[in-house]
């Protein structure tokens, strides 16, 4: 809880800096002094003045370029917040949600600062502007591919350009990285599509399984909603055609060595070449960034030797701020050795690692050093603040966040968003090696541990926060507690989203180390934020390592719940191309297997993960049209339920049953069990989950009522469902039935209220960005009421 709390108060500082830049600042100030004026109107005053008097501070420090000085009001800022949240830990909760709400209304973290000390580039920038401004002339979507050798600056120029247009070009962004990851895996395009589609708010019915049409999705969400999207390290052709908007009001930005061959062919783009800075513009860039007051002429001999690359510049400058004497020409008699210098400059090859980072590391104090290391074992993945705690735990927290601000001010980690860091990939291929050659073996497994550790917490907090379902828990580390609130749902899947990437590695790092036990539970503690989320990529990348991590560690029920979460992924996914109905199928009957050996005193467990692998049969049964094979498995799934303490396992079995009766003809039977079904939900008390599914039902009654051929009972069906949708507060299910009741009218000769259902259905569907929108527009055209009202 401590180290939560300090994580916290990290958040929130680093949630000022990036507002004391923006115009959010005075509604974020105020925000915040409600908590640290004690809610006192005295006390908020006060509050609020000081949060201006540091701000003030901040973008002194900013306009000097004085990073230390930054760092101090930051440190400032965490430390108010540290000792307010000790003295009221349970004003936390509040916190999360003001941090959240900075997250969701800031810029997107690949453009979250404003980018210091940039120089040179003018003749590249202006061929951007007029570029972007032809295009926009000719209502055409703007395509520019930044090309140049590793370290030359693409990212930072495209960054700096959208940073300088800001009030001009599109405030969103969709961002991706195509470079291989450290296993050599070539990036995933379905699961950047997936997580797009998260990003971009399309509703998860909607969401398709099949690449092409995930591709064909994004670029509708996109249509009227303007937008940058930027690509880096693009190799191959393949990776854009997947990925490209087709919008005239979106800005494609994509960054790479070089130009792929055939991408004319794809889009109408310009190619824009980031060449190294001339001699005087990387002498300025040293000078600015070192803050160094050494004469000029004493510098151009260190600059002449970095061939211009910024990333080298920069890296050098960091170890002049503050330099021990003799630093400048120790560092300049290291650069002019051409050995010395050919390593430098030979950074098109990650294993030929820059001196310049070696002279960088040189100059760390020993804890940044060790925090330096310790990122380089972590996978190259965007970091938090808890992640540094977590790496450092025999340290102070401020002596972590001083560590954290060494690495920063030498240029070796940069802030990627409210609370988010990285390393470039060439530094942290530098990091790793530097832990190799200097961190035993058993240290380095130590840190493997430590990383493994904080991610399974991660990951395990947040599934116990997002769901009450079962789940095999050997470390008991699920006890139920107090139901969470919908805002620290809300919260909790949007860090876990922010940490995606690292809790994706984290399964991949327990396996290959051996750390089995932790590499299931991680997908155990994923399972309901992927479900959530439709990132069925991840999630079966990542089960089938934790599949495999649950047969090396020998324990029975874990394998059977990976085969069970598993096959259930294919499931949910269903994709024909990708062969998931035969997947989920061989996945759910090896639980079954597993889970069936034929003995009479099977734990809960069993009996429960029986159950809910039938339901998976009976689910699959369905889609493939198979009614009665699925009523015989929902009759399985709930004779494994006798004496099991499961009443939303089987209020959820009679409602998946009605399905099956309702396509069998079997219409009273279905009445009864869509009766029974809402009877159990009732029974598990109240939420906004509970009226979802009680409202399912009536949707599902008044769906069976139709195919008998009772119109009107089904009309009546659809007024309780709504009542209960409305409770619910899911748009998309309230449009889904408006839709239905307003054809259910339309069949009885009421066009008016099938007018009515319809409009509503059309105002829903278009607030969560669903393409159903058309449906009933399409009704609505060929209503004559609807030709009245429109």
């Amino acid at each position: 809880m401590e180290a939560e709390m300090m994580a916290l108060a990290a958040m929130c500082a680093s949630s000022l800096t990036g507002l004391a830049l923006q115009e959010l600042w005075t509604w974020g100030k105020k925000r915040f002094a409600v908590f640290l004026g004690r809610g006192a109107p005295a006390g908020q005053a006060a509050a609020e003045e000081e949060l201006e008097r540091l701000r003030r501070q901040l973008l002194d420090a900013r306009r000097t370029g004085d990073e230390d000085a930054e760092a101090t009001v930051e440190e400032a800022w965490t430390q108010l917040f540290q000792s307010r949240l000790a003295e009221r830990p349970e004003i936390a909760e509040r916190m999360r949600v003001i941090v959240g709400e900075v997250v969701e209304r800031s810029p997107a973290p690949v453009a979250f600062a404003n980018i210091l000390h940039y120089v040179n580039n003018s003749v590249v920038l202006q061929a951007m502007n007029d570029y972007w401004a032809q295009c926009t002339a000719a209502s055409k979507m703007t395509t520019m591919f930044l090309c140049g050798m590793p370290g030359v600056g693409k990212r930072t120029t495209a960054r700096h350009w959208r940073q300088s247009q800001q009030d001009t070009l599109p405030k969103g962004l969709l961002h991706a990285d195509l470079a291989p990851d450290e296993r050599g895996r070539p990036a995933d395009l379905a699961a950047i599509l997936e997580r797009w589609l998260d990003q971009l708010g399309a509703p998860r019915e909607d969401r398709p399984a099949d690449l092409e049409q995930k591709a064909a999705e994004v670029r509708r969400q996109l249509r009227g909603r303007p937008m940058v999207v930027l690509l880096e390290n693009v190799t191959r052709l393949a990776q854009v055609r997947p990925l490209h908007p087709d919008s005239p009001q979106c800005v494609l930005l994509m960054t790479g060595q070089q130009v792929p061959a055939g991408l004319g062919t794809l889009l109408d783009f310009e190619a824009v070449e980031v060449e190294p800075l001339k001699d005087e513009h990387a002498l300025e860039l040293l000078v600015k960034v070192s803050r160094s007051t050494e004469h000029r002429e004493r510098l151009q001999p260190l600059v002449r030797q970095l061939g211009g690359l910024p990333l080298a510049v920069r890296l050098i400058a960091g170890q002049l701020k503050s330099p021990v004497p003799g630093a400048l020409e120790d560092i300049t008699a290291l650069l002019a050795d051409r050995a010395s210098r050919q390593e430098l400059l030979t950074v098109d090859d990650a294993h030929d690692l820059p001196r310049a980072l070696d002279i960088s590391y040189g100059y760390l104090v020993p804890q940044a050093a060790q925090l330096y290391r310790c990122l380089g074992i972590l996978p190259r993945v965007d970091f938090q603040m808890d992640t540094v705690y977590a790496l450092t735990p025999d340290g102070e927290p401020a002596a972590a966040r001083r560590a954290l601000q060494a690495l920063i001010s030498a240029r070796l980690v940069e802030r990627g968003g409210v609370d988010t860091y990285r390393l470039h990939p060439l530094v942290h291929d530098h990091a790793a090696t530097v832990a190799e050659q200097q961190e035993t073996e058993t240290e380095r497994n130590a840190v493997r541990d430590r990383i493994v550790r904080y991610y399974l917490r991660t990951a395990e907090s947040g599934e116990a926060t997002l769901s009450s379902r079962w789940r095999h828990d050997p470390m008991n580390v699920y006890a139920r507690g107090a139901r969470p609130t919908a805002e620290r749902e809300t919260y909790t899947e949007r860090e876990l989203g922010r940490r995606r990437a690292g809790l994706l590695t984290a399964v991949h790092l327990a396996h290959d180390s051996g750390l089995h036990m932790e590499a299931w539970r991680l997908c155990q503690g994923l399972w309901t934020f992927y479900l959530r989320t439709a990132s069925h990529a991840e999630w079966i990348e990542t089960h089938e390592v934790g599949l495999a991590s649950a047969q090396a560690c020998g324990d029975r029920l874990a394998v059977v719940r990976m085969h069970y979460q598993l096959g259930f992924a294919h499931l949910d996914r269903w994709s024909v191309e990708e062969d998931d109905p035969r997947r989920a199928r061989s996945h759910l009957e090896a639980a079954l297997d597993l889970v069936r050996p034929g003995t009479p005193d099977r734990s809960d467990g069993e009996w429960r993960t029986e159950s809910s692998a039938l339901e998976g049969l009976g689910l699959l049964e369905h889609k493939l049209k198979r009614p009665q094979h699925a009523l015989a498995c929902y009759d399985q799934a709930e004779a494994a339920l006798d004496g099991v303490d499961h009443p939303r396992g089987l209020a959820l079995l009679a409602y998946h049953r009605a399905a099956a009766y309702t396509a069998l003809r079997r219409h009273d039977d279905a009445e009864r069990a869509l009766e029974e079904a809402r009877e159990g939900f009732k029974r598990l008390g109240e939420g906004k989950d509970i009226a979802l599914n009680i409202g399912k039902s009536w949707v599902r009654y008044a769906q069976d009522r139709q195919a008998c051929g009772r119109t009107d009972h089904a009309v009546g069906a659809l007024d309780s469902a709504i009542a209960e949708l409305a409770k619910a507060d899911s748009a998309y299910a309230l449009a889904v039935a408006h839709l239905l009741r307003g054809d259910m009218h339309r069949d009885l000769g009421d066009e008016g209220r099938a007018v009515a259902d319809w409009e509503c259905a059309r105002e829903l569907f278009t607030a969560v960005r669903s393409n159903r929108a058309d449906e009933a527009r399409e009704r609505l055209a060929g209503s004559a009421d609807g030709d009245e009202l429109h």
